[in-house]
């Protein structure tokens, strides 16, 4: 059943391996879904639980004391409001103005209520060198406190690294003013920002002490803004009286030279002269002048025209409208009518009709002459309007000339009154300004009130033990968990299947359990074939034999990146394991150097594999027989000269392929990779490799560096296997691999 499963598995892995060779973005998507690991997360948590709550316990235990030693303090508040509706019995707002409805003030007031100025006045009010709080002379002498001790030599550590003196006790006595830096301290001022309160809240040892400051603060602060009123009315009186003197003076001064310099020129205050009404009127006769000259102009133009044609100028408007040539008009007409009567019965040469026509002539002719008499009167009544014209020109040209002067007069005249005038209303102004503020001095009251007085408080403010007390333990907790993952991160080390796959990209074959102190792991998997030790290395041989299932391993390099991760005790324990299960194993050791496999099962060193490459002895001559398990080994010497070229020679390719024929599995035991390079030599006649990794112990990075040279040289590496695990952690820490259920499932194995 175990085989199955293991089976199972490995092909899930194969099956994933092959995706991720096809499909690289695969690997990016798990990654990115890993990113948080809740389990993992969770699984530190539990592991590192004792830190965690060491941590803890310390640092509660500390902010505990140090709550436990602060000494109480206790909060009184008394609160003011900013007056926005002033008694103004006079308007004086441009004088001295009261609070305005903006945040700037209320802030401003704020600031002004915690100033100096205000602290200086309270010391005054409260003498501070009287109270033992601020004088620290009066009191008791301190008893000693862990806190204090620690704060006094840290302040004078830092204060020798600054390189200056701590300022010592002034020898001449302290005054009130002296103490207002530690009442500052003390009080503090506050606002909403949706109302014109402001809350001033003192601080103290003694709630009575505390009621006592927040109420001399708000006496002060309002006591202060009388004052200040007081200071601005009479400085405004004093300021206005000083300048009344001289505005009257001006005032008479520029009314004096308004009325001199209209006597000089002959000038009005309304600026209205007899010059400019003429102006006006020639100005409005010129127009109309003009306006009639023009119209005469065009009739005479309209007249000459018709002049040069025959029968229209005594056709024309201007003509044709006479009486005297309606009349002729008339007569023609009749002359007309009749010749058109007689001309039925006479002929023209008839002297009725010559009679006839003889007196039509002689109309015709008048009403030429008439006509011609009218172009002549056009004519001269046009020259009659121009020289009108140009008369009125004349005059007003003379008129404009004698103006100019007098404009000039009138603008110097308007400048001087405008100086009057503003004189005259600054002086009045001055003057109700300086009876107005001459009233107000008298009725000024504070820009704020007194809502509430500071009364002492029944508990103290200071310090929340409850709030500090659960603050510092999420804090201390919070310490712990950040000490318990600093830890984890410098565990650099592999303790899980997942860590070796994820960093390495190797799968792993098995997780093999530690054996206990005085018990050697070789022994233990012959002595103890149902013990947790045999069953692991057993599901590492299926893990092996399934890692390539078309093609299973036979010869199998075991290698490591360090020495002591246990390579030849598994070596040998994998080799014993498939002989104790009936099968055929050799184990060659093929450390040159140190062979440890020849000293871990205590052979016989007269021939080893060495002796095979001289030439002085045959296989059967060199392998020997572990009598325990029925495996075969053969055993290797110290001091060899050239150990790569013997592992690497022809010779060792044909020892492998002769015994590849006659075993199940040949386990080839090499020397740590990142030492030397026999194993990478190794790896090109062996089938695979398994690589074992010291559990907690073997650096990640060191691991690492030892695959990347590996698959570098070409070697083929059938997955790793970590050595030496300690079950009982390892299940305690609940990774949910082959160990964690090694360590839960101990009961199905006789030794633990």
């Amino acid at each position: 059943m175990n085989d199955v499963v293991q089976l199972a598995e490995k092909s899930t892995d194969a099956t994933s391996r092959k995706l991720q060779r096809l499909f690289p973005s695969v690997r990016g998507i798990e990654a990115e879904r890993e990113g948080i690991d809740l389990r993992e997360t969770l699984s530190v948590l539990w592991r590192r639980k004792g830190i965690i709550l060491g941590c803890a316990a310390v640092t509660m235990g500390l902010a505990t004391t140090y709550i436990h030693q602060l000494t109480p303090l206790y909060s009184a508040q008394a609160s003011l409001m900013l007056d926005q509706q002033k008694l103004q019995l006079i308007d004086i707002k441009s004088v001295l103005s009261g609070a305005q409805d903006s945040s700037a003030v209320v802030a401003t007031q704020v600031e002004v209520l915690t100033s100096p100025a205000i602290a200086v006045k309270v010391a005054a009010m409260l003498h501070p060198e009287t109270i033992p709080e601020f004088n620290s002379a009066l009191g008791p002498p301190p008893g000693f406190s862990p806190i204090a001790w620690l704060r006094e030599k840290m302040s004078a550590l830092f204060a020798s690294q600054a390189n200056f003196q701590i300022p010592q006790a002034p020898s001449a006595p302290l005054t009130s003013a002296d103490f207002a830096p530690a009442l500052m301290g003390h009080v503090s001022a506050s606002n909403d920002g949706t109302s014109y309160i402001i809350k001033v809240r003192a601080t103290s040892e003694s709630p009575e002490l505390a009621a006592q400051i927040a109420n001399a603060y708000v006496d002060a602060y309002l006591t202060d803004q009388l004052e200040a009123k007081f200071d601005a009315t009479r400085r405004a009186s004093a300021w206005l009286n000083d300048h009344l003197t001289e505005l009257r003076e001006k005032v008479l001064s520029s009314e004096h030279a308004v009325q001199i310099f209209k006597a000089q020129n002959n000038l009005s205050t309304s600026g209205t002269t007899v010059t400019s009404q003429q102006l006006s009127e020639l100005n409005s006769q010129l127009i109309i002048v003009a306006a009639d000259r023009a119209q005469k102009e065009s009739a005479v133009r309209e007249l000459q025209n018709l002049v040069k044609l025959p029968g229209a100028l005594e056709s024309a408007r201007g003509v044709a409208g006479t009486p005297l040539i309606q009349t002729l008009r008339g007569q023609e007409a009749e002359l007309l009518r009749r010749q058109a009567e007689l001309s039925t019965r006479y002929k023209p040469e008839h002297p009725t009709m010559v009679n006839l026509k003889a007196q039509t002539d002689d109309i015709h002719r008048k009403i030429l002459q008439e006509a011609n008499n009218e172009v002549r009167s056009a004519v001269d009544e046009l020259t009659a309007a121009r020289a009108k014209e140009a008369s009125l020109r004349t005059t007003l040209n003379s008129l404009t000339h004698s103006t100019a002067e007098q404009d000039k007069a009138q603008v110097q005249l308007a400048e001087l009154v405008r100086e009057a005038q503003a004189n005259k209303a600054l002086y009045e102004d001055f003057l109700n300004r300086f009876k107005q503020t001459s009233v107000q001095q008298d009725i000024q009251q504070a820009d704020a009130r007194l809502v509430a007085t500071a009364t002492p408080p029944g508990g103290p403010s200071y310090p929340n033990t409850s709030l500090y007390t659960s603050v510092a333990l999420a804090l201390s907790v919070f310490f712990g968990v950040f000490v318990a993952f600093f830890l984890e991160l410098l565990d650099n080390g592999f303790r899980t299947s997942d860590q070796l796959e994820k960093t390495l990209g190797l799968s792993t074959l098995g997780m093999v359990p530690a054996i206990g102190i005085g018990r050697k792991a070789q022994e233990v998997v012959v002595a103890e074939p149902v013990s947790l030790y045999s069953e692991a290395i057993r599901s590492v041989r299926t893990a092996l034999r399934y890692s390539d299932v078309d093609n299973p391993p036979k010869i199998v390099l075991v290698t490591s990146s360090l020495p002591s991760e246990g390579k030849t005790v598994f070596a040998t324990s994998l080799a014993r394991s498939v002989a104790r299960s009936g099968g055929r194993s050799l184990l060659i050791d093929c450390d040159l150097r140190r062979p440890g496999v020849t000293k871990l099962l205590g052979a016989a060193t007269h021939l080893g594999l060495t002796d095979l490459f001289d030439g002085t002895a045959t296989i059967d001559s060199i392998i020997q027989i572990d009598e325990a398990s029925g495996m075969h080994f053969i055993p290797a010497k110290s001091g060899t000269a050239n150990p790569q070229d013997l592992l690497g020679s022809q010779h060792m390719r044909l020892l492998l392929e002769q015994v590849r024929s006659r075993y199940d599995l040949v386990v080839l035991d090499s020397p740590p990779i990142l030492v030397v390079s026999d194993g990478l030599i190794l790896s090109h006649s062996a089938d695979t490799t398994m690589y074992i990794v010291r559990w907690e112990k073997t650096p990640r990075h060191v691991v690492a560096g030892a695959i990347k040279m590996m698959r570098a040289n070409g070697g083929h590496l059938a997955g790793a296997v970590l050595s030496r695990v300690n079950t009982r952690r390892h299940s305690a820490y609940g990774y949910g691999d082959s160990a964690y259920y090694y360590g839960r499932g101990s009961g199905y194995y006789k030794q633990a």
